[in-house]
């Protein structure tokens, strides 16, 4: 898991003010950027000295936005985590009615996803999966379960998760699922043979 002993703390006391009208939006290029050199070079070979030229700004200026590279890292992650959820909600809800083929579908392309986007690498990387599965069920789940449930519980054309199963407990199992396979990869030599696995292993639990 990150941040054990794998990063030096550094803590700055002139920390950049988190109610000014720039704040946001600095913090928000100094993670974009981020990101971008992480999936270029990998997390191990990052250094705040490139963030720090490639926004513009000196290593003293990061760290008063950063405690640490581990503070840093965990801001990547909650920024791809919102993708992935907005991805899921996207994917699930915009074909109207859900079905057990219009869900498998949207869950192999999240997936999908994970595992050839360079920029997802950051949090499929063996070191770090086990941290950003942490921050999808502190942070997230609450989120894609109130979107979910509405199209999963109360579509017109009736109720679409299985009785006896809780939207958040459906949202929990199914996003450690998403993370799991986006890993471990799915069974399968081809889309065919993967959608079936798929929608024999994890759809057709909850649908």
């Amino acid at each position: 898991m990150i941040g054990q002993g794998n990063f030096p703390v550094t803590r700055n006391s002139r920390k950049a003010r988190n109610d000014t009208p720039e704040y946001a939006e600095v913090k928000h290029r100094m993670v974009a950027a981020a990101i971008e050199l992480m999936a270029d070079r990998g997390l191990q070979k990052f250094r705040f000295e490139e963030l720090a030229e490639k926004v513009g700004y000196n290593r003293a200026t990061i760290y008063r936005y950063f405690d640490s590279k581990q503070d840093l890292v965990t801001e990547v992650m909650m920024t791809l985590m919102h993708e992935i959820t907005n991805d899921i909600i996207e994917e699930t809800t915009g074909t109207g009615t859900v079905t057990p083929q219009t869900f498998t579908d949207a869950l192999y392309n999240i997936i999908t996803d994970l595992r050839t986007d360079k920029r997802y690498a950051i949090i499929m990387d063996a070191q770090n999966v086990e941290a950003f599965a942490q921050l999808t069920h502190q942070y997230f789940s609450a989120i894609t379960t109130d979107m979910l449930e509405k199209h999963m519980m109360e579509d017109p054309a009736g109720r679409v998760l299985k009785e006896g199963i809780a939207m958040d407990d459906a949202v929990h199992w199914l996003m450690h699922q998403i993370i799991s396979y986006g890993f471990l990869g799915l069974k399968g030599n081809n889309e065919k043979e993967q959608k079936a696995y798929l929608e024999k292993m994890v759809v057709s639990v909850i649908i």
